[in-house]
């Protein structure tokens, strides 16, 4: 039997959290203005606010997002850490998709296009330069200098064909 989680809290930072006291690892929770996420364990040490690639192996780890990590050729589902102190012993709440949060880009990124993995930048910050597409991402303000920034995603997060 499949439901809706409840009480579920999406702010606590990744140390507040432990496997299976919140949900079960891939768990998928809509919140109340339609928002996904869902419940990973980091791999590494990852920045808030850091877009990952959520392994497909069905431990949900997430990595930071690269051209490395994941290649134009390689399907992958996408998601962007929201809270802080996420590290590979750690569980948190991923943003996958359907509205608005707030993501790492880099420098001189430009509202309203199609966003990217980067190539020259730091892994986990995403870019409006062309290397492999994250379906569904835009920036919602232009910025001039590598910052967090708000991020609209219409539908889940991903690359390639998922």
């Amino acid at each position: 039997m499949s439901g809706q989680l409840t009480g579920v809290d999406l702010t606590l930072p990744a140390a507040g959290l432990s496997n299976y006291n919140s949900a079960t690892l891939g768990s998928i929770h809509v919140d109340d203005v339609g928002r996904s996420w869902q419940f990973c364990q980091g791999s590494a040490a990852i920045p808030q606010f850091s877009y990952v690639k959520v392994s497909s192996d069905g431990l949900f780890t997430v990595s930071l997002l690269s051209t490395t990590t994941n290649p134009s050729t390689e399907p992958a589902h996408i998601g962007c850490v929201q809270v802080t102190g996420l590290t590979s012993s750690t569980f948190c709440w991923v943003f996958r998709g359907n509205g608005v949060h707030t993501g790492l880009f880099a420098a001189s990124c430009i509202a309203n296009v199609k966003i990217f993995t980067t190539a020259t930048g730091t892994a986990g910050t995403v870019d409006d330069a062309a290397t492999t597409l994250i379906n569904g991402l835009k920036l919602i303000t232009t910025i001039t200098s590598a910052a967090s920034a708000p991020a609209f995603a219409c539908g889940l997060l991903s690359s390639g064909v998922v």
